[in-house]
Order: C-alpha cells, then structure tokens, then sequence
C-alpha cells in the first residue's frame, strides 16, 4: 500500500506557477461570478430582446 501511495505522489502534477504576461505581470485570474452579475445580465438580455422586437415591429408598420 505504502509503494502505490508513492507511485500516485510521484505521478501527480506539481502545481505549476502564476502564468506570466507581457512585461512579466502576472495573468489576472477570472472571478467567479455572482448572483447579482446574471441578474444584471439576464436584465440586459431581456430589455435587448424587446427592444429589437419593437424595432423590428415599428419597421414592420413603415413598410405598409
């Protein structure tokens, strides 16, 4: 047991470092997101569609 308990030490990965952009920064990291940002985004999505739908109605009755 103690030998397979080496061999998988062994065999997993080191954690690598922090990726380095141009200029040697550092690679900024995604958030994770919240609630409140699909909210918002789920807002924005809707007031896009019915906006569209709206134009794509006014232009409808300009064509009559």
């Amino acid at each position: 047991m103690a030998k397979a308990a080496a061999k998988e030490e062994k065999a997993a990965p080191a954690p690598e470092a922090p990726a380095k952009g141009k200029g040697g920064k550092a690679v900024k990291v995604a958030r994770q997101r919240s609630e409140i940002d699909d909210i918002i985004t789920l807002v924005v999505c809707v007031a896009c569609t019915m906006w569209a739908f709206k134009m794509i109605v006014d232009l409808g009755v300009l064509s009559f």
